[in-house]
């Protein structure tokens, strides 16, 4: 048999180069779609907790918008670590040992408004700052007592509540072999605290913190 020429040859070669570039084209890898997942999930958080609108409660002088996804159940003097809640925002994935009752397992946001006196009759003489302080060192002693495995991530001394100075701190802890993780922030004026906190499933918490923290910016205090 005679040689092939070698215009036949590089016209082969160019037909190969093209298939072999046809198919890594067009297979992609599986773990494409693992890359994609998460801006996925993203969306479907985002839609879930739906557009803001605003719950107020003139009795106690306040103001705060929330997903309207989430459903507001207003209690009073509930007991929630010693605070009186004026109103708890249930998120639609709720823990499958939900009970309004037990406090901090909930997968909610819930707003409090105590009056100062309930942490300390020493009103008189105390600068604002010190009064936060000793809400703080309140709420962190009921909170280690109750929360398992109770551990203080951050202590902000300089936040601010509906343009208050304010104090605000982040926690893990357990409960029923599940990680949970909060923020609790509060405030004080004209004797009354202003106490917000969130608690969620560590995975629940992480992906819906953005519009917490909205919620929070949103928070009025209209007396």
């Amino acid at each position: 048999m005679g040689m092939l020429p070698l215009s036949y040859l590089f016209l082969s070669a160019v037909s190969l180069l093209i298939l072999l570039s046809t198919h890594i084209a067009f297979s992609t890898p599986s773990n494409d779609n693992k890359v994609l997942q998460p801006e996925h999930n993203a969306t479907t958080n985002s839609s879930e907790q739906g557009n803001l609108i605003s719950y107020t409660s003139p009795a106690n002088g306040i103001k705060i918008d929330y997903p309207s996804g989430w459903k507001p159940i207003e209690r009073q003097n509930s007991g929630y670590h010693m605070l009186n809640v004026v109103v708890e925002f249930l998120q639609p994935q709720q823990n499958n040992y939900y009970n309004s009752t037990i406090s901090a397992s909930h997968n909610s946001l819930r707003l409090s408004v105590e009056d100062y006196k309930s942490f300390t009759e020493k009103l008189n003489g105390n600068t604002t700052d010190n009064q936060l302080q000793i809400i703080g060192n309140k709420r962190i002693g009921s909170i280690g007592i109750s929360c398992p495995g109770f551990d203080l991530k951050s202590y902000v001394r300089n936040a601010t509540l509906s343009g208050n100075p304010a104090y605000e701190i982040d926690f893990d802890y357990s409960y029923l072999n599940n990680n949970k993780k909060a923020i609790e922030i509060w405030t004080i004026r004209d004797g009354k605290v202003y106490i917000i906190n969130y608690v969620a499933n560590e995975a629940i918490y992480d992906a819906t913190l953005p519009v917490v923290h909205k919620m929070i910016e949103s928070f009025k205090i209209t007396t």
